[in-house]
């Protein structure tokens, strides 16, 4: 009877086991078999028959989930096929609308470019340049010679090379500089960038120690000059371009360390972050610390992004003294950090328009950042008289507040003015699209418009819809009365 017992739970869970399995799992067609459907077979004349197993196989393999639902007749996987394969092939990074009001979206791209800078961009990449070649020599030359010169106009600043981005400018400084010392910094200037990288790690993935000095809200500079020891490789001030802290505090001035620097013969280096050329306290905006003012203070180095504040292409500046910017140009790590000829070529082409009168004529994100609210209002009333009312919702004016975004300026918001799509009581519908759903309609039209929530509504903020964008709004919302709304 035991045996018996045993054989039955056995036989039961074996039962159980099975029910477990997909009961249409063995009826998924072989990818031979597929690969012989007349689509697929159009496909081979297009695409290469490895990639096109390769995404068979990966479709197929969907099927085999427990969750994955009914499995599909042969021309429907054919067609999934297809459809998977084109979406490879054109690629992910799509033109979206920037409705929320953040300037510089790090999700979105950061910041926009100028038409005219894009357009010789284009030109100086569809064919070779001159990235290390010195036209009136013939000889190889510095890849960065052009944009230093700009930037030694524009900041004051002896030298300067261009890494991928800012994290890897400090990675590099501390590594050239400091490898096996102590770096000095407040505790009040840990920061932590986005996606979770803190700058300790970066200086310790760098070789180096971190000795931190005063409080979170109150460091002088004495608290540095107390814990120079022969191991102490640099002394970093980290501008908190991204946070703000308020009340009882204080801060050691960049003057200050500099005199400490040089009584010591230790190298002192400032991340600025964000990296204004300008004043932008001048345009109506926040005041941030210009470059110039920063090296004008003494500083053997300083640090920027090129994607924030300046209005470029993401990037890592260094620009300072000659000796330490050689210092970090010799050493190996800059050549798996050095940016290429499109960071360049962007740059330079950014860079450029510093030079003319009132840049915040011409370079995108200080354009956007300018634009009065009253003109921002015309635009939303003008476009709402362009707009075909989505099915079952209304259009209204609102007025928003914007953010230059990307970590500059914090706490710093801009009036600015939109439009919100609101369910319109009067049509007698009692369905309605909940606010975000409408904001998946909108990610889904054929220009992706993100938008935000304000109030309960959608809203988007006409702060960051650049005018020639207007037509493809027209489009998204227009797009939306063709769904139900449930």
């Amino acid at each position: 009877m035991r045996q018996a017992a045993g054989l039955n739970n056995f036989c039961g869970q074996k039962h159980m086991d099975e029910l477990q399995v997909k009961p249409d799992s063995r009826r998924i067609p072989q990818v031979d078999k597929m690969l012989r459907h007349p689509l697929l077979l159009s496909l081979q004349n297009e695409f290469r028959r490895e990639v096109l197993a390769e995404i068979t196989r990966r479709v197929l393999a969907d099927y085999r989930s427990p969750d994955s639902g009914s499995l599909p007749d042969d021309d429907s996987i054919a067609n999934q096929i297809q459809t998977r394969l084109t979406n490879l092939s054109v690629g992910n990074l799509r033109k979206i609308v920037n409705g929320t009001g953040i300037i510089l979206s790090t999700n979105l791209g950061r910041a926009p470019l100028a038409k005219a800078a894009v357009d010789k961009i284009a030109e100086i990449l569809q064919g070779y340049s001159n990235l290390e070649v010195n036209l009136k020599n013939g000889k190889r030359g510095e890849r960065a010679t052009a944009v230093k010169e700009l930037l030694s106009l524009l900041t004051n600043c002896q030298s300067a090379i261009i890494v991928n981005n800012n994290a890897a400018a400090v990675m590099l400084a501390v590594t050239a500089l400091a490898h096996k010392k102590e770096v000095i910094i407040s505790r009040g200037e840990l920061i932590e960038i986005g996606g979770s990288f803190r700058l300790p790690d970066v200086i310790e993935s760098a070789g180096a120690s971190l000795k931190e000095v005063g409080t979170t809200n109150r460091t002088r500079a004495a608290d540095y000059q107390k814990v120079i020891t022969e191991n102490t490789g640099m002394i970093l001030k980290c501008h908190r371009s991204n946070f703000e802290i308020s009340g009882f505090t204080e801060m050691a001035k960049t003057a200050d360390l500099v005199a400490i620097g040089k009584n010591h013969q230790i190298p002192v280096v400032e991340d600025l972050g964000s990296g204004a050329l300008i004043d932008y306290s001048k345009i109506g905006m926040k005041y941030e610390p210009t470059v110039a003012e920063v090296i004008d203070e003494g500083v053997d180095l300083v640090m920027f992004s090129a994607d924030k504040l300046m209005g470029g292409s993401q990037a890592g500046i260094v620009c300072g003294k000659a000796e330490y910017v050689k210092l970090l140009r010799d050493h190996p790590m800059y050549r798996a950090l050095r940016a290429d000829k499109l960071t360049i070529a962007i740059l330079e082409q950014v860079l450029c328009e510093y030079l003319r009168l009132s840049p915040e004529n011409h370079i995108t994100v200080m354009q956007m950042a300018t634009k009065p609210a009253s003109e921002l209002k015309s635009r939303a009333e003008a476009f709402i008289k362009k707009a075909k009312r989505p099915n079952g919702h209304k259009l209204t004016v609102v007025e928003t507040r914007s953010a230059f975004g990307g970590g500059t300026l914090p706490g710093h918001t801009i009036e600015s003015f939109g439009i919100a799509i609101a369910h319109d009581d009067t049509v007698g519908s009692t369905n309605k699209n909940s606010p975000d759903k409408l904001l998946t309609l909108l990610r889904g039209a054929r220009t992706p418009v993100i938008a935000i929530i304000q109030d309960d509504q959608v809203v988007i903020d006409f702060r960051t819809v650049q005018p020639h964008d207007e037509p493809l709004l027209l489009e998204a919302l227009e797009s939306l009365s063709g769904f139900a709304t449930n």
